[in-house]
């Protein structure tokens, strides 16, 4: 083997924190977790479309994008866990953004963050996502591809195209495994679940997925819990990105006006039943 390919097999996988053009000194941190099998890309644009004291990252998991040969992880904790690596970096406010699978990420890094001592956790915003426990059991990982396609253009992932099915082939193994993650993680106990940080729950109106009447978030938060109906179906990075983003817009602007104002202290965290 030689030298380099010794150094690329022995570079240890961790998902890159992609960090798009921003202000100097933002107020605030969004951080941006896609649905299953995307990366960084879906956020590109969002810098430039959000106020200027908002700096915009996303995280890029391993499978996907730029990382697409390296090991997809399938386990919810380890994406937690070294996504909360990339983001300790990160030093102000950080509100956390989600979409479908990314939202139970989010959630689970936030959740992670605030038990090892971040009281800079603002928020949690999960777009078009059920309760971190309402995919738990499901067999979407275990289609076959055929199958698995079939899903995401239920969602509206996917159109059934020739070049969304190429894009589909390459993709695959990534969203294969992050519906694994999701489906497969070990729920905790109900006093260890809640966030410190408020939600904030956004569907689309026209959405046909997710359970109009459900609980939704409320559970998962003693910070506050709300939910907001914005113009579209359930996959909401596509048409519908501009209400997604005014929804966004003001619920940072709510948060942080009139000025930054830091949150009191948080009180220990309860265990995260078996993820540390």
């Amino acid at each position: 083997m030689s030298t380099a390919t010794a150094t690329a097999t022995a570079r240890p996988a961790r998902p890159a924190l992609v960090r798009f053009p921003a202000a100097a000194e933002p107020r605030a941190h969004l951080v941006c977790f896609a649905h299953a099998g995307a990366g960084a890309a879906p956020f590109a644009g969002w810098a430039g479309l959000l106020p200027e004291w908002v700096s915009v990252s996303a995280i890029r998991l391993p499978g996907r994008e730029s990382r697409l040969r390296e090991e997809p992880l399938t386990s919810l904790d380890a994406v937690a866990e070294a996504a909360a690596r990339e983001i300790a970096a990160l030093s102000g406010p950080v509100v956390l953004f989600g979409h479908c699978f990314g939202a139970v990420a989010a959630y689970r890094t936030a959740r992670l963050m605030e038990a090892d001592g971040r009281a800079d956790v603002r928020r949690l915003i999960a777009a078009a996502a059920p309760a971190p426990d309402g995919t738990v059991g499901g067999t979407t990982h275990l289609l076959d591809g055929e199958g698995l396609f079939a899903d995401l253009a239920r969602y509206g992932a996917v159109q059934d195209t020739p070049a969304a099915r190429s894009l589909f082939a390459l993709a695959e193994p990534a969203i294969r495994a992050d519906f694994r993650a999701l489906e497969t993680w070990t729920v905790p106990e109900p006093a260890d679940r809640p966030l410190a940080a408020p939600v904030l729950e956004i569907r689309g109106d026209h959405d046909r997925v997710l359970d109009p009447d459900g609980p939704g978030w409320s559970a998962w938060t003693t910070g506050g819990h709300r939910r907001d109906t914005v113009p579209g179906p359930h996959h909401l990075l596509g048409h519908a990105t501009d209400p997604l983003l005014t929804a966004i817009t003001r619920q940072l602007a709510d948060d942080l006006a009139p000025a930054d104002r830091p949150r009191p202290p948080a009180t220990a965290a309860p265990s995260l039943g078996g993820i540390r």
